[in-house]
């Protein structure tokens, strides 16, 4: 036997050894204990994880317990049949009944199908099927560990960071840089976000078990210039016939009726409107373009933060026209018809453009004066474009401001539904939980986001501040991409880190 092969029985054996095998599991399960917060769940976990791979002895209780009573076998043939018919039956209402009937009615049959055969006989089908269920169960329970604190699948579903991410693209998003928030809503369908696969109409989850909003320790935090995954502020409230719009900006649409209240009553009638918990919100993707504590404004589409520009983004891009002719620019042509380019023009192109006798070129973001926060406009505020916006202050937690019609405006909703206190004025004054406030002081820090296709994003310019309570992640690497349009794989995007 030459030395390579012996080596490499040596390192199989020491692998497969149970004393090696119970020093990693110890040594995992410590660090995220730890980790968690949790170190007392070692004084179960440590001995449990020696009997397991050492000791044997509970493995040798649970036969002697299931050869001498008869109710034994029978309370572990329940929980056997518990756990077949939780992952048979998902799977088989998944493929035959597309979730259009109560689950229970196929949880019951599968778990009377599972108990007969742990009772009676275990037949060589069943015995067959038991072994999947098990692969299936650990697997799940790995990956949701994984997915919920380490990091996680996303897809791009539109252009509002482009060209910096495309729509179709696959990335991975590390839950641990701004540190793992740990689940709010954990009575959920696993692998899917708020909906249930096959029927967007159907929430995923269960609210009757919520927790209060914890974040583990992190490695880094949010900072200017980041990529980063979050849930959509807006999306507590959601028109599932319109899950792409903000229910908000329904309610300041006077076609659905005269008044806020008419607006909302009729919203309710005629379309299905649902709550979701903040977790189990929509996950936006956007680029961190000022921080709590900053002050920050627009200028001709240039963010400045405390009055320094924001660092380079060479795929940032933006919508011109052509000042000379008057027409909209379309990727080094003058187009022939008016309204926005169909594409826009990146940071990196725009030495293409340089010869001013044919090209000035104007960015069409002043155009935009709708919509945007405060959306309650008055005073400077009421100029604000697209491109020229703010100046504005970023929340940051122990910060105050004075509570006025201004800041309340802008700021009304951060105290109202993010930090939940009841705000309201009376006769010029201003109360705060039924106590008179002249000033109001932030519990949490916030953040404005922007798309890097500036002129094709909905992001803070529209619907506000980002609190912290919301950031699932940073945005690391593509490591897939796929073309929603044309098809075909982009495989020169593949494996590209997000910057």
């Amino acid at each position: 036997m030459s030395s390579i092969k012996k080596i490499y029985l040596a390192l199989r054996n020491a692998v497969a050894s149970p004393w090696v095998l119970a020093i990693i599991t110890a040594v995992v399960v410590s660090a995220f204990a730890v980790w968690y917060g949790a170190a007392w769940s070692l004084i179960i976990a440590l001995p449990f994880i020696y009997d397991y791979y050492i000791g044997h002895r509970m493995a040798a209780l649970h036969h002697k317990l299931y050869e001498r009573y008869a109710w034994w076998r029978v309370l572990y043939a329940v929980w056997c049949a518990i756990f077949f018919a939780l992952v048979v039956g998902v799977i088989i209402h998944m493929l035959l009944f597309r979730w259009e009937i109560s689950f229970l009615l196929t949880f019951c049959v599968v778990f009377a199908y599972a108990l007969w055969n742990e009772l009676k006989r275990q037949t060589k089908v069943y015995i067959w099927i038991y072994g999947w269920v098990n692969a299936i169960l650990w697997a799940v329970v790995l990956a949701t560990l994984i997915q919920s604190y380490w990091f996680q699948m996303f897809v791009i579903p539109t252009g509002s960071m482009e060209s910096t991410l495309l729509a179709g693209d696959y990335i991975v998003v590390n839950k641990v840089s701004y540190g793992p928030r740990v689940p709010m809503t954990p009575l959920s369908f696993p692998f899917v976000h708020n909906t249930l696969p096959m029927n967007d109409q159907k929430a995923s989850f269960s609210t009757k078990w919520q927790r209060d909003y914890r974040r583990l320790a992190s490695m880094d935090e949010v900072k200017r210039g980041d990529v980063v995954v979050f849930n959509f502020p807006e999306g507590d409230t959601v028109v599932m016939e319109m899950p792409a719009v903000s229910y908000y900006q329904l309610l300041r649409d006077k076609s659905y009726g005269a008044t806020v209240a008419e607006r909302r009553a009729n919203l309710a009638e005629n379309f299905h409107v649902v709550a979701r918990p903040l977790d189990k919100k929509e996950n936006y993707i956007k680029r961190c373009v000022a921080v709590a504590g900053d002050t920050m404004r627009i200028v001709d589409g240039e963010v400045y933060c405390n009055d320094e520009k924001e660092s380079v983004i060479p795929d940032k891009q933006y919508y011109y026209y052509n000042e000379i002719t008057g027409k909209p620019l379309k990727m080094g042509v003058d187009a022939s018809v008016g309204g926005y380019a169909e594409l826009p023009v990146r940071d990196s192109e725009l030495a293409a453009y340089s010869d001013t006798t044919r090209y000035r070129l104007v960015k069409i973001g002043d155009g935009v004066r709708s919509g945007l926060i405060p959306h309650t406009r008055r005073g400077a505020s009421a100029e604000w474009t697209l491109d020229n916006f703010g100046p504005v202050w970023i929340p940051a937690a122990g910060e105050s401001v004075e509570l006025n019609a201004e800041n309340v405006a802008m700021y009304g909703r951060c105290i109202e539904v993010y930090e939940g206190h009841d705000l309201e004025e009376r006769d010029g004054r201003w109360f705060v939980d039924g106590e008179e406030a002249s000033v109001y002081t932030f519990e949490q820090d916030y953040y404005f986001m922007m798309g890097d296709n500036r002129h094709g994003s909905l992001d803070s310019r529209f619907w506000g501040f980002v609190p912290a309570d919301h950031i699932v992640g940073k945005a690391s690497y593509i490591w897939f991409s796929v073309d929603p349009y044309e098809g075909g794989i982009r495989w020169e995007r593949m494996f590209r880190e997000i910057k």
